[in-house]
């Protein structure tokens, strides 16, 4: 048998055994595969939704917590409440959907104002009997009828409670579910249909008759209520009122007690992009397989051929012709043997190549070398020529603010180390608050601490500018009448503290936590300063620091950072 014939004969072998049990496991595995990265990716989605829905339920509680606080509402001053709730139900009755009666509010008799001509009675109401009779800040109500219009609505209500913790009334929020509807019918996966209820079956973004006639029974709702119980998020496999299989994805709704977005999707639209990709795969698996018999004909004539043409060469060489060079065309490997074949005839010349190109290499690597040694002295020269000449027009403030960002860049420089003294650290820190100290018009006044004997402890390049960064721009800078920056550096039991204290406008717990939990989890936030910071010391030493950071809105924000210590002997040991 030839060498064509074998080539041909094993290659076509190969492309039957390769792609024989890949179209297998594609129609057998990747199906199932894709289903449960589907339905994983489906329950984020609507895990997501619930969460948008809770946040938008969040903020419609949140504007009833602002009436609350005001302080007509405390009082029950009908005479400053009546013009303002009139005015809220105008500006806000898109955000409810309801344009007559959007707040209401009422004492703890149940008798509720909405304008001159609607009032309403909710004694008798489980959502108000459970506001006054129990210690939850707000409850939602079942669906109800609109007393204006007759649409249908739930209701937000929260107790009302004085200086004295007493309750004294209470707020009622009415959104329409016709406003809810259309919150929940933009949400499109797989052309399923979403809605919500509660754990009792209660519909709220759809009338709950429709719902039975159109989409799914009453049964099934009650499976879901069950699962619901068990799971607050998750998959169930239903028959929809067409008696087609279906899948319903449901999740529970943030800030609700149990409220439930559900989407019902028929398994035909989950399956169907699987099905097409399998589908394609196939087809395209034939049609290669098709093409490479083909191509394996011409491949194994292409191999032939250039070895016969090598194998001449190499019969003149072996006569003594050391000019016959092989003529290639292609770059397959037997071109490559005819290269390598070529190469054993030149290969003193292109050595010499070799050896000129690595010398220019190495000479223009010294020049970048030498040049970036230059460039920092160009630097430190054309800024001491400044201070020079500003003092020589007797700009001293300019020569200060000179002189100190001079030594700013030297040390921030610092002949490319990573780690300085901690005096070097702090001779920074005190250029740059030299700086900004004359840019702000001495409205940043500041001091530092440190204690004596410290110059032989390295730090971390950079670690203490950034945090008086941050205090003059995030606490400082928005407050007026400016400000005092306080710097201590101190040293006990093998750890270095750095505390930066300043007296700006400070933090609420909620920025603070939030600031807090982004350092703990890696994330960036506009305070960079301090991720950059937290990030570097993690990686240098691992559990080994602490960074602390305590604020209180109009007192001020105090960072402190615990590292452990580096003499210069450690350092060089290293």
């Amino acid at each position: 048998m030839s060498l064509r014939s074998k080539i041909t004969i094993s290659f076509i072998l190969l492309i039957v055994l390769t792609l024989s049990p890949l179209l297998f496991t594609l129609q057998t595995k990747v199906k199932s595969l894709k289903m449960d990265e589907i339905e994983h990716g489906t329950i984020q989605l609507i895990d997501s939704k619930a969460n948008e829905i809770g946040s938008w339920l969040n903020q419609r509680i949140s504007e009833i917590r602002i009436i609350h606080e005001n302080r007509s509402t405390k009082n029950l001053d009908f005479t400053e409440l009546k013009p303002y709730l009139t005015q809220l139900n105008k500006v806000l009755q898109s955000q409810y959907g309801n344009p007559y009666e959007t707040f209401a509010i009422g004492g703890t008799d149940g008798q509720g104002w909405i304008s001159d001509e609607i009032t309403i009675d909710v004694s008798e109401r489980d959502y108000f009997k459970k506001v006054m009779s129990t210690d939850v800040e707000y409850a939602i109500s079942n669906p109800i009828v609109s007393k204006s219009d007759n649409t249908q609505a739930f209701i937000i209500c929260h107790p009302i409670i004085n200086e004295n913790n007493e309750k004294i009334g209470f707020i009622n929020g009415s959104v329409n579910l016709g406003k809810f509807t259309k919150i929940v019918q933009d949400i499109d996966i797989y052309d399923g249909f979403t809605w919500i209820m509660n754990k009792n079956q209660d519909i709220y973004s759809i009338d709950a008759e429709e719902l039975n006639e159109k989409y799914i029974s009453s049964k099934e709702l009650n499976t879901i209520s069950d699962h619901f119980q068990e799971a607050k998020s998750g998959i169930i496999a239903i028959r929809n009122l067409s008696n087609k299989d279906a899948t319903v994805f449901y999740s529970s709704i943030p800030y609700t007690e149990d409220w439930i977005l559900c989407t019902m999707i028929e398994n035909r639209m989950i399956y169907e992009q699987t099905n097409h990709i399998i589908n394609y795969v196939i087809i395209i698996g034939i049609i290669l397989c098709i093409l490479a018999i083909l191509l394996a004909i011409l491949v194994s004539n292409s191999i032939v051929k250039p070895l016969r043409l090598l194998e001449e060469n190499m019969i003149e060489v072996s006569k003594g012709n050391f000019h016959s060079y092989y003529a290639f065309e292609n770059n397959d490997e037997v071109s490559v043997l005819g290269q390598v074949f070529n190469q054993m005839l030149n290969e003193m010349e292109h050595l010499f190549k070799q050896v000129v190109k690595a010398e220019s290499q190495k000479k223009d690597a010294e020049f970048r070398a030498l040049q970036s040694q230059i460039n920092p002295h160009f630097l430190y020269n054309t800024l001491d020529t400044l201070q020079w000449k500003a003092l020589e027009y007797d700009a001293f403030e300019v020569a200060d603010m000179v002189n100190s960002l001079s030594r700013f860049f030297r040390i921030s420089l610092s002949s490319g180390k990573e780690f300085i003294s901690i005096s070097d650290e702090v001779e920074h820190v005190r250029n740059y608050l030299e700086i900004q100290k004359i840019r702000y018009k001495d409205k940043i006044n500041y001091s530092i601490q440190e204690d004596s004997l410290m110059d032989q402890y390295l730090v971390p390049k950079l670690i203490l500018q950034p945090l008086v960064e941050n205090s003059i721009y995030h606490g400082l800078k928005p407050k007026k009448q400016g400000g005092n920056i306080d710097v201590k550096v101190n040293s006990t039991d093998g750890y270095l503290f750095i505390e930066v204290v300043d007296n700006g406008v400070g933090m609420d717990k909620k920025d603070l936590k939030h600031l807090r939990n982004n350092l703990t989890k890696s994330i960036e936030s506009e305070h960079y300063g301090l991720y950059n910071i937290n990030e570097r010391l993690r990686v240098t030493f691992g559990e080994k620091y602490k960074l602390e950071i305590e604020s209180k809105v109009d007192v001020g924000t105090r960072v402190m950072l615990k590292i452990p210590i580096i003499d210069e002997e450690e350092e060089c040991l290293e």
